[in-house]
């Protein structure tokens, strides 16, 4: 009997969270990017997308959790907040049974397009998100430089609460990456942040020790090429070197010739691409 035979393609148990962690460890050994996964991470993360424990699929093979995917449903679309298969139960077509289940389970609850971003290099996921027909959207970069004490950055930004950003974040991010247009996700985010905003534009800033990192900086469409998103960014590198960062992280910002030219302009490094694909569900019902 082949192994994939015996794997079963599960909705997650609720009190199986810890044994899907553990998976993660697995899972996510040899990512692109690593990272150490904990039941607080990942219930943080899931929170923060709108994500529920049980739209969650695993792959089980003898009762232990051996993949999951985990599609995150918001109307009629769907993002893939996660999927991955240890290593050893790889090359049997896992992946794809809980893309498709996940995708099955989307069409039922009226999803008409699922969302999912993959990393730049990623070939083995880049092939198996093609063969299920999904096609590049766009590209998202992330990138990484130095905090600085800049001055000339303009008018000084007014310090505003996240409910004051909610609705010029969610027309900058209109036609960007699904998560990012997340009101949870904005939410979450503002719970450690310093948020800062002017006519047109804002900017999201936090300091973990001597790391900074940018999550959200957001400029109205009719308001771009103003410089005002060189203007906020010069701000948040000044306002980091104020509380002592020194290395700076600046995460999904959309990867053409303006943003580059921003990015150049602060010797910005990029560390990372991902690709945003899409498929419609809707005609295959």
């Amino acid at each position: 009997m082949k192994v994939e035979e015996v794997v079963e393609i599960v909705r997650l148990d609720p009190n199986e969270v810890d044994g899907l962690v553990e998976a993660q460890a697995d899972i996510f050994a040899d990512y692109i990017i690593p990272f150490r996964s904990s039941r607080k991470f990942f219930m943080d993360f899931l929170r923060s997308v709108g994500g529920r424990i049980d739209d969650i699929i695993v792959a089980k093979h003898q009762d232990a959790i051996i993949g999951y995917v985990n599609p995150v449903i918001d109307g009629n679309e769907a993002w893939i907040g996660g999927l991955g298969v240890v290593p050893s139960f790889r090359g049997q077509g896992i992946g794809r049974r809980l893309m498709e289940a996940a995708e099955e389970g989307a069409r039922l609850r009226g999803v008409e397009e699922i969302i999912l971003e993959v990393i730049e290099g990623n070939s083995a996921a880049s092939r198996l998100y093609a063969r299920l027909g999904y096609t590049e959207a766009r590209k998202y970069l992330s990138a990484e430089g130095k905090a600085a004490g800049f001055a000339g950055f303009g008018n000084r930004p007014n310090r505003v609460r996240v409910e004051d950003i909610v609705e010029v974040h969610r027309a900058s991010y209109s036609e960007s990456c699904w998560q990012r247009r997340k009101a949870a996700a904005l939410e979450e985010s503002g719970r450690t942040c310093e948020i800062y905003s002017v006519d047109g534009g804002f900017v999201m800033l936090r300091r973990v020790e001597t790391t900074g990192f940018i999550p959200f900086i957001g400029v109205l469409p009719q308001r771009r090429s103003l410089g005002i998103g060189t203007s906020l960014t010069k701000f948040a590198l000044n306002r980091l070197w104020e509380l002592g960062a020194f290395n700076i992280a600046i995460y999904n910002v959309n990867d053409d010739l303006a943003t580059r030219r921003m990015l150049d302009k602060f010797d910005f490094a990029v560390t990372i691409k991902q690709v945003e694909m899409r498929k419609s569900v809707a005609t295959s019902r």
